[in-house]
């Protein structure tokens, strides 16, 4: 708050002791508005916060489903493609068996 000026005429009727009591007056009651204010501002920001917090930890939440749903559709993916190369791996080593006793029963005759 800045200087307060009394008029001429309400210092000369409250005087001096009045006059100074009333600027004391004017600054508590400035400074107990200017506290309600922050603290009003305060709550607003406080209650701003907490929705927005809500609402980023809505969106981490469903960015934490949606990866966990791809992870387990990659590992069934994965699972699926090991079983696929085991099978192939089996089938491979085989004919390379059969290939071998065959070149052996050929030539051991």
């Amino acid at each position: 708050m800045g200087l307060i000026v009394i008029p001429k005429v309400l210092r000369e009727k409250l005087g001096e002791d009045g006059s100074e009591a009333l600027i004391e007056l004017m600054k508590e009651v400035d400074l107990s508005s200017r506290k309600e204010a922050i603290a009003i501002a305060e709550e607003r920001f406080e209650r701003r916060l907490t929705e927005e917090i809500a609402k980023i930890n809505d969106r981490i939440t469903n960015e934490v489903d949606r990866l966990r749903i791809e992870i387990e559709r990659l590992r069934t993916e994965v699972e699926g493609t090991k079983a696929s190369l085991i099978k192939w791996m089996f089938i491979f080593w085989v004919s390379q068996l059969l290939a071998i006793f065959s070149f052996l029963k050929f030539f051991l005759r």
